[in-house]
């Protein structure tokens, strides 16, 4: 089994979407980093912001892209290839509109649902076969 290299939160840069449900993906990489005690610093390169988490020897990258979620591959498949990781070493954790609030699901592969961030990293990235970690966003306003 592949070992996970890369985990990608999905949401939209800037003050006027922090805190909405579309941000989920960098809520959940915010606070994996927080209690790792890691920062995020800007990345021109990779068009994101970017963390490392060390397990022992082995390495984990956190990156929260820069662009708008319609455009995460931008991000996503540049530091992949720059890194060689392999789709299946890559977790990308986004909302869920088919999910209630407070839902997490995990799946491995599949298309992207009419995501438009994973749509958009499929395309770059050539594969589907990364892991998603579907946090519940649901479509209702409540």
């Amino acid at each position: 089994m592949p070992r996970l290299r890369l985990i990608v939160g999905l949401g939209n840069p800037g003050v006027r979407y922090a805190d909405t449900r579309h941000n989920a993906g960098f809520q959940f990489v915010d606070a994996f980093a927080r209690r790792e005690r890691v920062s995020f610093s800007p990345s021109r390169q990779f068009n994101g912001d970017v963390a490392e988490v060390g397990f022992g020897a082995e390495r984990v990258r956190l990156l929260k892209p820069a662009t708008f979620m319609n455009l995460s591959g931008q991000a996503v498949a540049p530091m992949a290839r720059f890194y060689r990781y392999q789709p299946e070493e890559v977790l990308v954790a986004h909302d869920e509109l088919d999910l209630p609030p407070g839902t997490v699901r995990i799946k491995k592969g599949g298309g992207h649902g009419g995501h438009n961030g994973l749509r958009d990293i499929v395309a770059r990235l050539g594969s589907g076969d990364f892991l998603r970690l579907r946090l519940g966003a649901s479509r209702s306003r409540r």
